[in-house]
This record gives structure tokens, C-alpha cells and sequence, in this order.
């Protein structure tokens, strides 16, 4: 019977209880302005377009692209390209200025980016920045980041890009949620595994 009851209880409320496996992944600053704004590698185009929204709404002055992975699928083409040439593409395509987007061809993972992000401000004198994934990824961002910004004097403002592939709110309708949210899942506890960053 407390089994059934369990049951019937978990059935009863799966939504919320299944949203929340999303809604504890996404945590985010409000929109201020800031010196500038960085795009972290992967999903240039569901980052692209949050990133030239959150610019041509006056937020930042310039966007900088990070990510050295390469863009596999395109060498079916016989085209080499990395991560963050996709995201300026997408930038490009949407008016973005040309001399408003910068390149760091670097960073392999969110750790990597972190501290090649914190360089570039403390190399140009930056003060407050915005760094933009996806949604799904930002709690992980401000696991890695918030503390060494903090640390050295630069403040920071987190922000996620909503999928065009599935809807954050039911991911468990898609396969497309289904495997970004336990990827990231995976992703935090490793994380904090292996950087203690939880």
C-alpha cells in the first residue's frame, strides 16, 4: 500500500517534480550593462541570437566568442572551423558589427574558459562582464566563475540563452531535453567531483 501510495503520489506530481530537475539548473543575473560580454563555446546558435538580443538592447558595447573545440560536423563540407567562429557567424548574420565581435580561439571546456576569460579582463582592464551559455548550463557557470571574479574584483553577470530545440520547462517531452539536462546534471557532479565546485 505505501508503495502504491508512493506512486500514485509521484505520478500525481510530476510535473513540478520533473521541472525541478531543470528550474535548480538555471540561475541568472538580471540584464545590466557591462564592459563587455562573453559567449562561451558551444550552441553558437542558440547563444548567437540571445547574445546580438541582449547587445542591440544596449547592454554591452562589444561580444567576445570563446571555444578552440572544433565544429566537427562541418568537416563533412571540408570545412575547419572551431566553436567560437560559429557563434561569430551567427552574430554576423544577425548585424552584429564585425569590429564589435572579438575572437578567443581557446578553451576546450567551461573550467578552461573560465580562466582564459578572467585573463583577457584583468590583461583589458575590465570591471563588470556578462558571460552567456545556455540556460541549462548557468548554475554550473556560476559554480565555476562567481568565486575567482569575486576574488579578483570583477563583477559578473550570468545569463542563459533558451533553446530553440525544446522547451526548458518540459524537457522530458524531447529527446533533445532529455539528454541536455542529464548531460548537465552529469556535468555538475563531476564537476564538483573533480573541483569541488558545488
Amino acid at each position: 500500500f505505501i508503495i502504491l501510495l508512493l506512486g500514485a503520489s509521484l505520478y500525481a506530481f510530476r510535473t513540478p517534480i520533473l521541472r525541478w530537475f531543470a528550474t535548480t539548473l538555471i540561475v541568472e543575473d538580471p540584464l545590466q550593462k557591462v564592459d563587455a560580454m562573453f559567449v562561451l563555446s558551444g550552441g553558437g546558435y542558440d547563444r548567437g541570437n540571445e547574445a546580438a538580443r541582449i547587445f542591440q538592447s544596449g547592454y554591452a558595447n562589444k561580444i567576445i566568442c570563446t571555444g578552440g573545440n572544433p565544429f566537427i560536423e562541418l568537416k563533412v563540407f571540408n570545412i575547419d572551423t572551431l566553436e567560437s567562429d560559429m557563434t561569430a557567424a551567427d552574430l554576423k548574420r544577425l548585424s552584429i558589427p564585425d569590429s564589435l565581435i572579438i575572437e578567443l580561439r581557446q578553451g576546450t571546456s567551461t573550467k578552461e574558459e573560465s580562466g582564459i576569460i578572467l585573463n583577457y579582463c584583468r590583461q583589458n582592464q575590465l570591471k563588470k562582464v556578462m558571460v552567456l551559455c545556455s540556460k541549462t548550463h548557468t548554475r554550473r557557470i556560476d559554480e565555476v566563475f562567481r568565486k575567482k571574479f569575486k576574488a579578483a574584483g570583477i563583477e559578473l553577470v550570468i545569463r542563459g540563452a533558451p533553446s530553440s530545440r525544446f522547451d526548458e520547462m518540459r524537457w522530458w517531452d524531447s529527446e533533445d531535453g532529455m539528454i541536455v539536462i542529464n548531460n548537465e546534471w552529469v556535468k555538475r557532479f563531476y564537476y564538483w567531483w573533480k573541483y569541488g565546485t558545488l
